[in-house]
């Protein structure tokens, strides 16, 4: 089992990680270390996008109340524009080997997501890219993205040059990556391992995919309400 630890990783955010992968994290503790990786996220793009710019930020609404939600509150504490989407995806398996692939089945988009310049589009894991590219495809297509940061707390070894495949070489080199810890290994259901302790709708406290795709998160409800009370 071989793990790569990131400079951009401080001593909070290898504490985090350590929880994550930790199968005996509760699922309030382990939606607590998200939330401080997406904190650690945060910290790291702060140093890396201009804050007085529009930012458009893309996530999964599992994704969306602990780890986006610590990515947010960093960069509009140093006075960043946030304008969130929020996808909700159905991971399918496919048949004779072909790809998994992640139609979107509802989202949640704020005003000025496909205006801003720079995209963020975060994921808890990247392994196999599949539900990172259908989100990206979906933002690139609609948007005129200078600069993209695909961003996630732990990745796959592959995950980066397999993502880079799915697109032309005019969108993939505006691709600029964060994340704290690179996996080389992945167990035969699929899941990297150590990564981030198993099945994420499982570790959050969700029965399965159809349990988790009918939760709607407090992040979008909170935005949401925000958007309708605005004079």
């Amino acid at each position: 089992m071989t793990r790569t630890i990131t400079s951009d990783a401080d001593d909070k955010v290898k504490d985090a990680l350590t929880v994550i992968a930790d199968p005996k994290a509760n699922p309030t503790q382990y939606s607590n270390a998200m939330y401080a990786l997406g904190q650690g996220i945060g910290r790291s793009l702060a140093s890396k996008i201009n804050l007085t710019e529009s930012v458009s930020l893309a996530c999964t609404n599992e994704d969306a109340d602990y780890l986006t939600k610590g990515i947010i509150e960093v960069l509009e504490s140093q006075g960043c524009n946030i304008a969130l989407t929020c996808f909700w995806n159905e991971r399918q398996k496919m048949a004779d080997g072909l790809p998994d692939i992640a139609p979107i089945i509802k989202r949640y988009q704020e005003p000025n997501a496909l205006k801003a310049t720079t995209l963020i589009v975060v994921k808890s894991i990247i392994a196999t890219a599949c539900v990172v590219k259908t989100n990206l495809t979906n933002m690139i297509h609609e948007g005129q993205f200078e600069r993209v940061f695909v961003v996630a707390p732990v990745i796959y070894n592959q995950a980066i040059p397999k993502l880079k495949q799915e697109f032309s070489e005019d969108i993939s080199k505006r691709f600029e990556y964060v994340y704290f810890a690179e996996d080389s290994d992945m167990n035969p259901a699929g899941e990297v391992v150590p990564g981030i302790g198993g099945n994420l709708y499982v570790r959050l406290g969700f029965k399965d995919q159809q349990d988790k795709n009918k939760y709607q998160p407090n992040l979008v409800k909170q935005r949401r309400a925000m958007f309708i009370n605005a004079p």
